[in-house]
This record gives structure tokens, C-alpha cells and sequence, in this order.
């Protein structure tokens, strides 16, 4: 076994960033235009959270490919996985040290954003159909399918009180919002809206069942959002402003954990979010980062190289990847470590 230590180099971070901003057309600061930035039509009618012109390296570094040295026990658990150009989601072992394929979990359509809840139960979100479907643990049958009538479901979080908040990427009647819905029934309970809604990226609960969504202004710039038991309004957390945000994750301290995908880095903001965060090299293009129910490891869609990139917890530092049954063309997104880490109350 290996402990692996190299990183990627400088400058393929450099012509990452450097290729966002040329194929979109984005430019760090409060008085660029955001058009390029906006979710491509990349497959079908569904909307990409990736920008226009995301072009992923094809070839990945052979280093991070080799098996790591061991990190965690607990090796019955699994982690799924989607890819937006996929048609499945796909089930890891957890701790995947041989790089071992995966088994195929159940069917997904231009899917972001994918979560596991405190029960094992899988939501995936079908960009294509506007549906959001419930799947029993361990790859289980569909339970709950949820329409979606205001837009393209992207995300997914729960807040502890068997509500289910579905992030859209778009709404037909103006800004996007986050759908409440009845987690047994699917009956709708409420709607999140913010006025710096413009482009959602992601949405987690913390341990108090506050519901956090990151977001791109018209700005240009990259916030995060908290709406205090799920209820509105929200308020725009001062002390976060980044380039290209990530999904908001939380540890059992209530420490915001989020990438920024523009800067390369894992940002973690201790409560009330308002200092300077610690940061860490991020290794590709990772819009969901989730940790492991015991919150030793962080684990990261890499859409950059068609990866899982495990990083340690706390620290954020790269430890390994891997790769079988992914595929840069295919853009892996949403990751779902099950058991899941604690949320809400």
C-alpha cells in the first residue's frame, strides 16, 4: 500500500481557472457579466451545473490512481454517485482502496445533485423528467416520486422534520427557488426564495436543521444563503463570498464546509461564518463534497478528471482517487456517502 502525497501541479490548476474563464467568459469581481456562467444545455433539455465551454482534462495524473494506504474501518459502507451524462447511479465501496468497479444502483437522467437521509433512503433528482425520486437503501426499489412544476430539480437536503428540500435550477415564473415538500407524502409545504437568487448550486442542513443554499449573483459573486429552521427569509451570510461555490456541507461542530471550484480550494468557516475561513488545495472541479458519517473523510465529485477524490477530515488533505466505471465526458457530480453524516434534529 501507498501513502500518497504528490499533488496536481500548478499549473493545471492555473489552466483550469484559466479555461473557465476563457470558455465562459466569467471574470472574478462585482462588475462582470455572468451570461457565459449560466448552466449549458449539455444532454437533452436538461440544464449542466458545470458553465458553457467546460471542457474536462481528459487524462488524469497515473499517481492518483494508485492504492492508498488505509484511513478508515468502516469498510461496509458505500458512497453513490452520479454523473450528469450518465444514465445510473453508480455504488462505490466507501474506502475504495483497490479501485474497485462499481455496481450499478438505479436509473438517473441529467442528475446534479444526488443525497442520502438519516434512513439510507437515495434521492435522485431527474433533470430530464423534472422529477425527484425516492430509492430504499442499499439500492432499493423506487419509493416517492416528487414533479417538479417550477423547474429543473438540482439538489437535494433534509432538515430532521420529514421535510425534503428540492433545490431548482430554474423557476418558469422568474428567479429559482428551493421547493419544501412532505418527505412521506410529497405533498408540498413551502418555498425558499432570496433575492440574490440567480444561479443555485447546492443546499445542506446543519445540525440545527438550518437550511443553507449556495448561489452565483448577477454579480458575479458566490454566496451562501441561511434560512433558520427552513423558514424564510433567508439571510446571506456576510462573511462568504466566493468564485464559484460548491454545495454547503456541515460537520457535528456546525463548521460550513464548501468548495470553491473557480479558486481550487475547500474553504471550512467556523460559526457564525462570518471570519476567515481555513482553506485547502482542491484537487479538480468538485461542485458536492460530502463527508462520511463518522466525519473523517471528506468525499468530492471531481467532474475535472471522473473522479472521487478523497480528501482527510479534518485538515481537507488530498489523500486519494478513484476512478473505474467514471468518465471525465461523463461529468460526475452529486455524491452521497451512505450511512450518511447526522443533519437537523
Amino acid at each position: 500500500m501507498y501513502l500518497l502525497t504528490a499533488r496536481r501541479s500548478l499549473p493545471a490548476a492555473i489552466t483550469l481557472v484559466s479555461l473557465l474563464a476563457a470558455c465562459s467568459g466569467y471574470q472574478p469581481g462585482p462588475t462582470s457579466s455572468n451570461e457565459g456562467l449560466r448552466p449549458a444545455r449539455a444532454f437533452g433539455s436538461a440544464l449542466s451545473l458545470l458553465p458553457n465551454g467546460f471542457r474536462p482534462h481528459a487524462h488524469r495524473p497515473s499517481w492518483m490512481n494508485l492504492p492508498p494506504d488505509s484511513l478508515a474501518s468502516n469498510e461496509g459502507s458505500h458512497i453513490a454517485v452520479a454523473q450528469f451524462g450518465g444514465s445510473s447511479v453508480l455504488w462505490f465501496v466507501l474506502n475504495n482502496k483497490q479501485n474497485k468497479p462499481p455496481t450499478t444502483c438505479e436509473p438517473a437522467s441529467s442528475t446534479n445533485g444526488i443525497a442520502i437521509d438519516r434512513y439510507g433512503n437515495l434521492w435522485v433528482p431527474d433533470g430530464r423528467a423534472n422529477t425527484t425520486t425516492e430509492y430504499g437503501p442499499n439500492c432499493g426499489s423506487a419509493k416517492l416520486t416528487i414533479p417538479d412544476p417550477t423547474g429543473e430539480p438540482a439538489d437535494v437536503g433534509f432538515d430532521g422534520k420529514n421535510r425534503v428540500f428540492i433545490l431548482n435550477l430554474n423557476n418558469k415564473s422568474g428567479a429559482p427557488t428551493v421547493e419544501i415538500y412532505n418527505a412521506t407524502s410529497g405533498k408540498q409545504v413551502g418555498t425558499l426564495s432570496d433575492p440574490s437568487f440567480n444561479i443555485l448550486f447546492g443546499i445542506g442542513t446543519d445540525r440545527l436543521g438550518n437550511v443553507f443554499v449556495s448561489n452565483l449573483t448577477k454579480n458575479n459573486v458566490g454566496n451562501v444563503v441561511e434560512f433558520l429552521k427552513g423558514k424564510m427569509p433567508g439571510t446571506q451570510l456576510s462573511g462568504v463570498a466566493l468564485g464559484l461555490p460548491g454545495a454547503p456541507t456541515f460537520d457535528r461542530s456546525n463548521n460550513l464546509i464548501i468548495s470553491d471550484w473557480l479558486a481550487l480550494t475547500i474553504d471550512v468557516f467556523a460559526p457564525p461564518y462570518s471570519g476567515t475561513p481555513t482553506t485547502a488545495p482542491l484537487e479538480g472541479s468538485s461542485i458536492w463534497c460530502k463527508l462520511n458519517y463518522v466525519e473523517k473523510h471528506l468525499y468530492c465529485g471531481d467532474a475535472d478528471f471522473g473522479a472521487i477524490d478523497v480528501y482527510s477530515y479534518p485538515g481537507n488533505a488530498y489523500q486519494y482517487s478513484y476512478t473505474t466505471g467514471l468518465s471525465p465526458s461523463a461529468l460526475v457530480t452529486g455524491v452521497a456517502p451512505a450511512p450518511a453524516a447526522r443533519y437537523g434534529r
